[in-house]
């Protein structure tokens, strides 16, 4: 890396709470920590969720040019000279550009700086994929994987990529531990999940194996997203308005995992499962599906379960509820914040 302050940009779509937007703030958290000059970009909407900005020493721009006029097939194009003159004027020269998700992505696959795709989820099973469409995007820069299985399944689609790295997603277990104790949340011995209402995060088996399981511990469900109402009306079908509870999104997610008796994770697929490291940094019991690509590359095999399947899980829960210390596990410090900025700074021109 050079002597001289290196001058980082992260850009994404926006700060809307979900876990690619917590891995850019961690990103540009450690970064600032080693001395660089840290930027993060908002390319599609100025929407900030969070009330973590304040932890690290970095700016955040809005890049408000309105494109979705502009065809999809030459978007890319027109925008990549633009937002270039944009982060020159804004940040300065970049040494390093580091891009999260694909409306990010189709700018800055044409940028002339030096840029890393970050890739955060099984690019195949995503909703809505379309290789034709992101095909052109994805060739154009090297990218960063968050776990060995999203690499495995990213290479396979894009086998002309500029080369590929796994880095794992980091965790600031400093920050995260002084945040888990700003407050205790209104329950008391109880089950929560964290992830937006989508397809892929399958609140309907959660819902179903919680409600065969039985269990006394009240569920506690945060995020939102649009099918949310579809599980608020499964969790009256099945009689559990007074145990299920729906508490939305939270800016401050820590103390609810913090506190809880036991997190789960009921994905059919994850890119890593960020909530699985934030629950074993602050040493909550887990239990998560099997599902590609992350939990088996952090979780122990007795804390995992096939997907889709209510029976093995409504049966973990019970066992957790019993005996949670069996589900306990060590985050290694090979997710630590300094240890994954190290690998990233690499990369640095």
């Amino acid at each position: 890396m050079q002597n001289k302050k290196p001058t980082i940009v992260l850009a994404i779509p926006t700060l809307q709470g979900s876990g690619a937007e917590r891995v850019v703030i961690n990103l540009a958290t450690g970064f600032a920590k080693r001395n660089c000059d840290v930027h993060i970009i908002l390319t599609l909407k100025n929407i900030i969720e969070f009330d973590f900005l304040s932890k690290g020493k970095f700016k955040i721009h809005f890049f408000n040019k309105y494109y979705r006029w502009i065809p999809r097939s030459i978007r890319g194009l027109i925008l990549a000279p633009i937002l270039d003159r944009f982060i020159v004027k804004n940040c300065g020269p970049p040494n390093l550009i580091l891009s999260s998700l694909e409306p990010s992505d189709m700018i800055l696959s044409n940028s002339k700086f030096n840029t890393y795709f970050i890739i955060q989820n099984h690019t195949s099973l995503e909703e809505n994929f379309n290789l034709q469409r992101v095909k052109d995007i994805y060739k154009k820069k090297p990218a960063i994987c968050c776990s060995k299985g999203v690499q495995e399944d990213f290479e396979k689609i894009f086998e002309n990529n500029k080369g590929t790295q796994c880095i794992y997603n980091p965790i600031d277990i400093n920050f995260i531990t002084k945040k888990s104790i700003e407050f205790r949340p209104n329950f008391e011995n109880y089950i929560v999940h964290i992830a937006k209402f989508k397809e892929q995060k399958r609140h309907d088996i959660l819902i179903k194996s919680y409600h065969k399981s039985n269990v006394r511990n009240p569920l506690v469900l945060l995020g939102k997203g649009p099918l949310e109402s579809k599980c608020k009306q499964l969790v009256e079908d099945l009689n559990l308005t007074n145990k299920v509870f729906f508490v939305g999104f939270q800016k401050n997610h820590y103390p609810f995992i913090k506190n809880a008796k036991l997190m789960l994770l009921s994905s059919d697929f994850e890119g890593m499962g960020i909530v699985i490291l934030e629950s074993l940094a602050l040493k909550t019991p887990v239990i998560s599906t099997d599902c590609p690509s992350g939990p088996s590359e952090v979780l122990p095999e007795n804390n995992l379960v096939p997907i889709r399947d209510i029976d093995a899980l409504s049966k973990k829960i019970i066992d957790a509820t019993i005996s949670p210390d069996k589900y306990i596990s060590e985050l290694s410090k090979e997710f630590y914040l300094e240890n994954q900025v190290k690998k990233y700074l690499n990369l640095v021109e």
